[in-house]
């Protein structure tokens, strides 16, 4: 076997089993009950779903693209099914990236209208509107004539209309919806945050300094502790913010990074996998394997830029097996019993 083939095989089996183990991680945070009532949370809980749905579905081409042969030799499936629900779910990914970097530069521009506009239940009518909206718009995957060709590769040549449709009209379509639109978005939203916040820290800095020394010679100790817990809060709450803002900024980078290198390709080559092309089909599966390695290093990513999230998943973990180990001890002196 060709050793390019070996190196996309393991780098490939690496990327996706580490996602999958990532994403998992990330969905025991974000589905806590604290995190799912904001309406960021709430956002990169779906975010991680969809981004899991989408990995899994890539795992199917990347195999595909490796093989000699087909292994799952379906026309509905692997040609209709598979591509309908990567091209849906990367929509979807890519709308809720760029929804979470306007709500928090509306958390961070309008603090007081953001109340009623980033909520838990506008995001579950958003997110409704998203993936319908996409999975009607990647409908004609699922034309009856969209099967494998001669070399074994889903073609669509076999009708000239939806040959048109897939590989000249939705590339661009699907580039300006993935990349054009979110990335401007993403970035103007990330750097207004943080001319916010950087707005933020200079108003509570004063104001810490004026309540020190004279609030200590001159107020009684309960009006001083009320004081002290007011600073405390505001500390909190600038921390937890700098602590989204540096999660929204990873996303929108490696979003950046990882995403615009395949779609620039499938502009140029459209949904169809090269036909009996070596180096070209050997370019799409390490463009495919580098796109795929946003929709799981997320966790990584956030453990590792942030205290805060290292000390939240710690906890979550210890808090699941004291759970399990207590649930034990009951189960176990119950039989006793």
């Amino acid at each position: 076997m060709n050793p390019i083939y070996i190196a996309a095989a393991t780098i490939g089996t690496f990327v996706y089993t580490a996602g999958l183990i990532g994403n998992f991680f990330s969905l025991l945070l974000f589905t806590q009950k604290e995190l799912r009532r904001v309406s960021t949370g709430l956002l990169f809980l779906l975010l991680n779903i969809t981004n899991t749905i989408h990995l899994l579905s890539l795992i199917f081409e990347f195999i595909g693209s490796l093989l000699t042969f087909e292994v799952f030799p379906s026309d509905v499936f692997r040609c209709q099914f598979v591509l309908w629900l990567q091209n849906s779910t990367l929509t979807i990914c890519s709308l809720l990236a760029t929804t979470i970097s306007i709500d928090r530069f509306l958390r961070s521009e309008y603090p007081i209208l953001s109340r009623v506009w980033c909520t838990p239940k506008n995001v579950l009518k958003l997110s409704i509107i998203y993936i319908i909206c996409s999975m009607l718009l990647y409908a004609f995957f699922f034309h009856p004539l969209n099967i494998y060709g001669q070399y074994g590769y889903c073609t669509f040549t076999f009708n000239d209309t939806l040959y048109t449709l897939v590989m000249h009209v939705m590339p661009p379509i699907r580039f300006a919806i993935i990349c054009l639109i979110p990335v401007p978005i993403m970035i103007v939203c990330s750097c207004r945050m943080l001319f916010n916040i950087g707005k933020s820290r200079k108003r509570v800095a004063p104001q810490t300094a004026a309540c020190g020394p004279p609030i200590a010679l001159t107020v009684v100790p309960i009006l001083k502790l009320a004081t002290t817990n007011i600073i405390h809060r505001q500390k909190n709450v600038l921390a937890t913010d700098r602590t989204l803002l540096l999660m929204v900024s990873i996303n929108v980078i490696t979003y950046i990074v990882t995403q615009l290198p395949f779609n620039i390709y499938a502009i140029y080559y459209g949904y169809e996998q090269s036909k009996n092309n070596d180096t070209n089909s050997i370019v799409r599966s390490y463009l495919l394997m580098w796109s795929s390695v946003y929709f799981g290093v997320g966790f990584y990513l956030y453990c590792s830029a942030s205290r805060q999230f290292r000390k939240q998943f710690v906890t979550k973990i210890k808090n699941l097996f004291l759970h399990q180990h207590f649930s034990g001890t009951e189960n176990s002196t119950t039989r006793n019993n």
